[in-house]
């Protein structure tokens, strides 16, 4: 766990539209922040937690630090597309890895770690990963400590349109999924990347469905006359969910 005298840093890039920040956060998070949400699933107490907005541009002396968790984002980091501000916390992401930070990035969290290390990120050819999901470990995977005590197949929730286009020599696979080649990477002994979402909730996955309903049909990912059943089906193993957060603190912070 974090120690007294030091932190977890949360770098939330959910958006810099506050407009659509305003909504996931009263829709999805009942009022609360994305940060307070991930600080309350963690169990960390709000002085071993800090939270900060990566599109304001103002990071912190990361010496403060032990863990950085990197959270999930509206944006679509194509080379080429990328904000300004996207750019510039792609800057603190590298640095945070020159200084050996662990990091733990969650669905855009991998996505910007992946092209702040010069990778490839592209639009999924196969469509949108959205709702309930399967996830295989491959043969590293059930060797990581991300996934310790964790089984070969377990559910999951996504939430997303791009994914990785390849790995780099040294970067493994941890895990994969029908729609997704890369679920996990392992990137040295302290970067551990998921594109899934270990800290949604069903409550979470269901406002989210709601919010996103007219863009999920217009996408033809789901029919109208089958939206409600769709919501039905909504479920993941929370408890593994619940560990993989803790393992990462437990193990790598």
């Amino acid at each position: 766990m974090a120690t007294k005298k030091s932190k977890l840093l949360f770098l939330d890039i959910l958006t810099d539209n506050s407009v659509v920040r305003n909504k996931i956060e009263k829709f999805i998070y009942n009022g609360k922040t994305y940060g307070e949400e991930i600080r309350k699933i963690i169990g960390l107490k709000k002085s071993e937690f800090d939270c900060i907005d990566a599109y304001k541009n103002v990071f912190p002396n990361l010496n403060n630090y032990n863990g950085i968790i990197i959270g999930g984002s509206t944006e679509d980091p194509i080379n080429g597309t990328e904000k300004k501000w996207v750019l510039k916390t792609y800057d603190f992401i590298k640095l945070a890895i020159s200084v050996k930070i662990p990091i733990l990035g969650i669905c855009g969290g991998l996505q910007f770690v992946v092209r702040a290390l010069g990778g490839e990120v592209i639009y999924n050819p196969r469509g949108r990963n959205f709702g309930s999901n399967i996830i295989h470990l491959t043969k590293e995977g059930l060797l990581d400590k991300l996934f310790k005590d964790l089984p070969e197949t377990f559910k999951v929730y996504s939430s997303h349109k791009c994914i990785v286009k390849n790995l780099k020599k040294d970067w493994s696979c941890l895990g994969f999924s029908e729609k997704t080649p890369f679920e996990a990477i392992a990137i040295s002994d302290s970067i551990r990347l998921v594109q899934f979402h270990p800290e949604m909730t069903t409550s979470a996955i269901k406002s989210l469905s709601l919010l996103r309903k007219d863009s999920l049909i217009k996408e033809d990912y789901l029919k109208e006359s089958g939206f409600d059943e769709f919501l039905q089906t909504l479920n993941s193993d929370e408890n593994v969910n619940k560990k993989i957060l803790n393992n990462f603190i437990d193990n790598f912070v």
